[in-house]
């Protein structure tokens, strides 16, 4: 999902039907939803769901950098939610008529002990994501020893610059003063 009115809507009718529910976002246009949501504010959002949800996360989106990168802004102040991490299997390339993924199963294992590390506590593929990835993210996370959290610049040496960065604020402008 990636506008505030779909998941409130999705929330509204999974509570008239009492269901339980998870919600996750894309975020791939510059570290934000299709419709502008940032992470930070899709978690407050879920938080106002009734019932919430019993997690939510990122799915899909660029890669397994900006995913890690959007999880780490949902849990900074949320270590304990029970969040949702599903990158795709690298960035998405065309080859010839196929789509081709960059993600290795050695990168999908990296990213899996990362998201951990970032907050998440449902860690899966999306696009591009195989049986060998799986199969990699499993071993690394049974094999894995807790680590700290990581920074974004952890998470780029570890799996590859950001597709689509956040765009960072920027100071703003003077005004010029002109003389007449």
């Amino acid at each position: 999902m990636s506008a505030p009115d779909e998941m409130r809507a999705a929330a509204k009718a999974a509570a008239a039907l009492d269901m339980t529910y998870t919600v996750t976002a894309s975020f791939d246009s510059a570290g934000k939803t299709m419709m502008g949501l940032a992470p930070v504010s899709f978690a407050a959002l879920t938080e106002s769901f009734s019932p919430p949800p019993l997690a939510f996360g990122a799915n899909c989106g660029v890669g397994a950098s900006d995913l890690l990168v959007s999880i780490l802004e949902m849990t900074e102040g949320r270590r304990g939610a029970t969040v949702i991490a599903k990158a795709n299997a690298g960035i998405p390339q065309w080859r010839g008529a196929h789509v081709h993924y960059s993600g290795t199963p050695a990168l999908m294992a990296s990213y899996a002990r990362l998201a951990i590390d970032s907050g998440a506590r449902i860690v899966g593929g999306c696009c591009g994501t195989t049986s060998e990835h799986l199969a990699a993210m499993r071993r690394a996370l049974d094999e894995r020893a807790p680590g700290e959290r990581p920074s974004e610049a952890d998470i780029v040496a570890a799996l590859g610059p950001l597709a689509s960065p956040p765009a960072k604020a920027q100071a703003p402008r003077q005004r010029e003063r002109r003389r007449r």
